[in-house]
C-alpha cells in the first residue's frame, strides 16, 4: 500500500501529454487570451488617465565663444563628454526648477490652475542622453499636452542663462523646441493589449496543464495498472438504462439479462 501512495503522489510530466491537454483546451485557451486582452484594453483606454510628453534638446559646448567661431577640437569634444552629467543634474538641481517653475506661472496664467511648483516639476521632468552624442533632452510628462510643451520650452528659454551662472564656462544651444504632442505617450494600449493576450493565455495554459495532472481521479484500465502495479482481470461495461439512445449491443445485453 505504501507503494501504491508513492505512485500516487508522483506527477509524470510528458511532453506529449502536455501538448495534448494544450491542443483539446485550444479554443478555451484562446477565448481567454482573447477576453484579457479585451479587459485590458477597456480599463487601459477608459480608466487609466492618458499622459502626454514633450521634450526638448540641447547640444553641449565647453566654451561661450564656441556658438560664434563655429569651430569645435577634440578636446573641447571630451571636456563636453564631462559637462554633460554634470549639467543633467544641474537641470533638475531646486535652483533651477524654482527659476523654472517661477518663470512658467508668470508666463502661462493659462495654466494656473495647475499651481506649478518646483517639487511637481521634479516629478514631471526627466533628462537623458542619447547614445553617442552630445545632446541633453529634457522631457516634460503632464496630462495636458499644451502644458507639457509650454513647460518644455520654458526650460529650453531659461536653462542656458542658468547652466552658465552655475558652472561659469560651457553652455548648451538649444538644438530642438518642444511641440504640442498629437498623442498620449502612455498608457501604451496596444502594447497593454498583446501583453494582456499574453498574460490570459498563458494562465489558461497552466491552468488546464496543473487541473489534469493534479486530477487524481482513475479513469481507464491503464491508469489502474500504473498506480496499483496490479493486472487488470477484465472490466465491467456501462449500462445506459432509460428512454436513451443505446447501441445495439446494450440492446442485447439488456435482453440477455431479462431473459435470464
Amino acid at each position: 500500500m505504501e507503494q501504491v501512495r508513492r505512485d500516487r503522489n508522483e506527477v509524470e510530466i510528458n511532453l506529449g501529454d502536455v501538448f495534448q491537454i494544450l491542443l483539446s483546451k485550444w479554443i478555451y485557451i484562446l477565448l481567454a487570451g482573447v477576453l484579457v486582452a479585451v479587459a485590458v484594453g477597456l480599463i487601459t483606454h477608459f480608466v487609466i488617465k492618458k499622459k502626454y510628453t514633450a521634450s526638448i534638446s540641447m547640444y553641449v559646448f565647453t566654451t561661450a565663444e564656441q556658438n560664434q567661431t563655429g569651430t569645435i577640437s577634440y578636446s573641447e569634444l571630451n571636456a563636453a563628454d564631462n559637462l554633460i552629467k554634470t549639467y543633467q543634474v544641474i537641470v533638475k538641481s531646486n535652483s533651477v526648477l524654482d527659476v523654472v517653475a517661477e518663470r512658467f506661472n508668470a508666463e502661462h496664467p493659462e495654466h494656473a490652475a495647475w499651481n506649478i511648483q518646483s517639487l511637481s516639476l521634479s516629478g514631471m521632468t526627466s533628462v537623458s542622453v542619447p547614445d553617442g552624442t552630445k545632446l541633453i533632452r529634457v522631457s516634460v510628462t503632464t496630462r495636458d499636452p499644451k502644458l507639457s510643451a509650454d513647460i518644455a520650452n520654458t526650460f529650453a528659454k531659461y536653462i542656458p542663462d542658468q547652466i552658465i551662472r552655475i558652472t561659469k564656462a560651457g553652455g548648451v544651444e538649444i538644438v530642438d523646441y518642444a511641440t504640442v504632442p498629437n498623442g498620449p505617450s502612455s498608457p501604451n494600449l496596444s502594447r497593454n493589449i498583446v501583453i494582456g493576450f499574453a498574460a490570459g493565455f498563458l494562465l489558461a495554459a497552466v491552468y488546464f496543464v496543473l487541473r489534469a495532472y493534479l486530477d487524481t481521479t482513475i479513469y481507464t484500465s491503464e491508469e489502474v495498472q500504473k498506480v496499483s502495479r496490479c493486472p487488470v482481470i477484465g472490466t465491467v461495461p456501462m449500462i445506459v438504462v432509460g428512454n436513451e439512445e443505446t447501441t445495439q449491443w446494450e440492446v442485447t445485453l439488456r435482453e440477455e439479462i431479462v431473459n435470464e
